[in-house]
């Protein structure tokens, strides 16, 4: 029970860190959450595909139609 509990604060412990962080880094830019969540969401599709281990593929890449 006491490992539990130890690891519980822990993580705990980690999150408050991890979100500090996130908030320093929030100010430093002077953008909102959700403009630091949607630059973070860009994936480097090469290098993911590499990481995986694949040598041969093709990225395609949507088209917005303008109307």
């Amino acid at each position: 029970m006491a490992d539990k509990r130890e690891w519980e604060t822990e993580s705990l412990e980690w999150i408050h860190k991890v979100r500090e962080e996130i908030d320093q880094e929030i100010r430093k830019k002077g953008i909102t959450l959700g403009q630091w969540v949607k630059e973070k969401s860009v994936i480097d599709l090469e290098n993911l595909c590499r990481k995986h281990g694949l040598k041969k593929f093709v990225i395609v890449e949507k088209i917005k139609k303008e109307l």
